[in-house]
């Protein structure tokens, strides 16, 4: 990753899944950024103008907050990272994927800094687990 998350940051989270369809569908699902509302539950808008790579922007909603993106890694179909303002939070987000025979490792992981982000550790856990969770879901349907 060209921007790593701060793992000694006030919120910060990790996880990992195993989907069982090919890694490039996965890929595909993540960088489509427009069509995130369509299975991220938390999103309600997702707007990118643009290639998916290193210094395009996009804006989207989740959780109620609007919040300013810059892909800061997209190597497909294995990594994809971006950083992110909102309000006074500033996030660092990354998605790491590996072919397990014809399934895909994901791991993702998120640091947030900034004023109140403390207080966001357990929104920052529950939100990613879900975000995984749907992600195996939408990649699976077609598979």
């Amino acid at each position: 990753m060209n921007v790593e998350v701060n793992q000694k940051a006030p919120a910060y989270s990790e996880s990992q899944i195993l989907i069982h369809a090919p890694i490039e569908n996965v890929y595909q699902l993540l960088s489509t950024i427009n069509a995130w509302p369509n299975w991220q539950s938390q999103v309600t808008d997702a707007s990118i103008k643009g290639e998916i790579k290193e210094g395009t922007t996009f804006h989207w909603k989740a959780g109620g907050f609007r919040i300013h993106s810059k892909i800061h890694t997209a190597e497909t179909p294995e990594k994809l990272g971006w950083t992110g303002n909102m309000l006074w939070i500033k996030a660092i987000h990354n998605w790491s994927l590996s072919r397990e025979g014809k399934s895909t490792r994901v791991k993702v992981q998120e640091s947030l800094e900034g004023f109140l982000a403390r207080f966001m550790q357990k929104t920052l856990t529950d939100g990613m687990q879900k975000n995984l969770y749907e992600l195996k879901l939408e990649a699976e349907k077609n598979n």
